[in-house]
C-alpha cells in the first residue's frame, strides 16, 4: 500500500514544531543545484532557493526562530511565484493583467505579486503597449480582425483604454481596413453568390461587423463589395 504524500502545508507544520532550531547543515539538493536543504540537529527542516539563502543570510549556526521561519516561507513563496511567472513569459508575451490572473489561478496571491510585476515592467519583461501593438498587428494581419474586435479583446486582457486607442491608431489605416474587407469578401464570394441579391447587403454587413469592422467603414465600401461579388 502506497504511503500518502504529505502536502506542502503539512511539511511546514512539521518544521514549525521543531522551532526554535539551529541550522546544523546545509546541503545542495541532488535534483536542483540552485536549491538547498536546511537541517536542524541533523533533521530536515525546509528546502530553500539560492535567493532566499542569500537574502536572509542563512548559514550553519543560525537559529531559526518562528519569526525567521515565516520570513523564509514568505521569501520562498515570492521566489516560487517569480519563477512561475518568468516561465509563463518564456512561452509568449503577456499583458500585466494576464500574468497576474495566471499567478492567482496557480495559487500565488501574496503581496509580492504586484512587486514582481513592477520588477518585470521595470526590466521590460512585460510592456502593455508593446504587447497590445503586437497583438493588434498579428490579429489584423493573420486573422483579419477589425479594430472593434481587437479593441474588445485587448480590454479583456487588462490593457488601459489610452494604450488601446494609441495602438489601434498606429496599427490601422483606412486603406488597409478597406483592403482587408475586400479580401474577406473575396474569400466568401461563392457563398454570397448563392444568396439572393436583396439579402447580400445585410449578410456582408453582419459578417464584417462580427469580424470587428465599424459600420462607417463597411457602409463606405458596401457598394463596391457587392460589385465584387458580381464580378
Amino acid at each position: 500500500m502506497k504511503t500518502k504524500r504529505k502536502s506542502k502545508e503539512e511539511k511546514l507544520e512539521e518544521a514549525r514544531r521543531l522551532l526554535p532550531a539551529t541550522i546544523s547543515e546545509i546541503q545542495v539538493q541532488k535534483k536542483n543545484a540552485t536549491r538547498f536543504s536546511l537541517f536542524a540537529d541533523n533533521q530536515f527542516l525546509i528546502g530553500v532557493s539560492e535567493s532566499t539563502l542569500t537574502k536572509l543570510n542563512l548559514k550553519k549556526g543560525v537559529e531559526i526562530t518562528p519569526s525567521l521561519f515565516e520570513q523564509i516561507v514568505d521569501a520562498e513563496n515570492h521566489w516560487a511565484a517569480r519563477e512561475y511567472m518568468f516561465r509563463i513569459l518564456s512561452r509568449r508575451d503577456h499583458s500585466r493583467k494576464e500574468l497576474k490572473d495566471k499567478a492567482y489561478k496557480k495559487g500565488y496571491s501574496g503581496h509580492y505579486i504586484e512587486d514582481i510585476l513592477d520588477e518585470f515592467e521595470s526590466k521590460e519583461y512585460i510592456d502593455d503597449h508593446k504587447f497590445a501593438m503586437t497583438f493588434a498587428q498579428e490579429k489584423f494581419e493573420f486573422n483579419n480582425w477589425g479594430p472593434y474586435k481587437i479593441r474588445n479583446q485587448l480590454f479583456k486582457k487588462g490593457i488601459a483604454k489610452s494604450v488601446i486607442e494609441k495602438c489601434i491608431e498606429e496599427a490601422f489605416g483606412a486603406e488597409a481596413i478597406k483592403e482587408t474587407m475586400f479580401e474577406l469578401i473575396q474569400k466568401k464570394k461563392k457563398r454570397y453568390l448563392r444568396e439572393p441579391e436583396e439579402k447580400r447587403r445585410k449578410k456582408i454587413f453582419d459578417f464584417l461587423m462580427r469580424k470587428g469592422y465599424d459600420s462607417n467603414s463597411i457602409l463606405k465600401s458596401i457598394d463596391e463589395l457587392l460589385d465584387l461579388i458580381k464580378e
